[in-house]
């Protein structure tokens, strides 16, 4: 994966417009994206997005990172922070700009972790304007959440319990919330790594400490995967390990904001499919209670 350079930008300041903003800003959020991701995000179309996205790129407000594709329509160049990017950032949150956290090697990473991230924010473009059309929200999203508790692991039978989902997530759904950890599998983990992670999420359940750092009684985790056999395989594994109905399983062409509401979610145990945002679930959806934040 290589950056393709912009050429120089002048010092002086850019007439960006709100839209190119909210793109920058989104490109920022999501580390890497594509035209159609952000025409999805924006409701453009894709080629008026592939113009904004080219004149920031022109513009060294961004980078365009190229990968080898096979398919012809699947887009060559991901969207990247560019360091006129992120000093833009800094001056319209008005924040120093070392609280950016983004630095240009960020965007020299290897083919996997691009198409893993480009993955992981399918399922983020997905639920975020889902929800919105539910009139819920996505009150916080973090990527690659690291969980280190003083819990025996399962494996080890000694602490800590170590695990890192691919992301955390807390869905508004007033006067309730939904707490909600990521799992995008690309196909490439094996069935014994797999089921030690199942293994981690239990015993984390179990221990009761979710609630003392996050301020819910429960939580969900979402199993995406590539295809529906892929899916398949891996609620059985979950099953093996005695998983039941906190593990939740989909693949990556149901995640989509226009199924947000269908049952396209299979859950560890049943035999049906549930809607994820079911108003009235008293296993993950919960009374307000005052935002905690704790280190994790």
């Amino acid at each position: 994966m290589t950056a393709v350079e912009s050429p120089p930008a002048s010092h002086q300041a850019a007439n960006i417009s709100p839209l190119a903003a909210q793109i920058i800003r989104a490109v920022h959020d999501y580390r890497f994206l594509t035209s159609p991701q952000v025409a999805e995000l924006f409701s453009r179309d894709t080629r008026a997005s592939e113009l904004i996205l080219k004149r920031l790129v022109d513009a060294g407000y961004l980078a365009g990172v190229r990968r080898p594709v096979l398919a012809a329509e699947t887009p060559d160049t991901v969207y990247a922070l560019a360091q006129r990017g992120a000093d833009l950032i800094a001056s319209r949150l008005g924040i120093d700009r070392r609280l950016v956290r983004w630095r240009k090697y960020h965007n020299y990473v290897g083919l996997p972790f691009v198409e893993h991230r480009l993955a992981v924010n399918d399922v983020r473009i997905a639920l975020t304007l889902g929800t919105q059309s539910l009139a819920y929200g996505i009150e916080e999203w973090r990527y690659e959440l690291p969980v280190r508790e003083d819990v025996d692991d399962p494996d080890e039978g000694v602490p800590p319990l170590v695990f890192r989902p691919d992301a955390y997530l807390r869905c508004l759904m007033a006067p309730r919330r939904l707490h909600l950890f990521l799992e995008v599998d690309m196909g490439t983990e094996t069935h014994g790594r797999f089921a030690t992670k199942i293994r981690r999420y239990l015993a984390y359940k179990d221990s009761s400490i979710f609630r003392h750092r996050f301020g819910g009684r429960s939580f969900r985790v979402l199993v995406v995967g590539p295809t529906v056999t892929r899916v398949n395989a891996l609620r059985r594994v979950t099953e093996a390990q005695g998983g039941q109905r906190v593990f939740w399983f989909a693949p990556l062409v149901d995640v989509t904001a226009e199924k947000i509401a269908e049952p396209v979610w299979q859950l560890a145990g049943e035999s049906t499919k549930a809607r994820l945002f079911e108003p009235e679930n008293p296993q993950t959806c919960f009374p307000l209670a005052p935002r905690q934040h704790h280190a994790v």
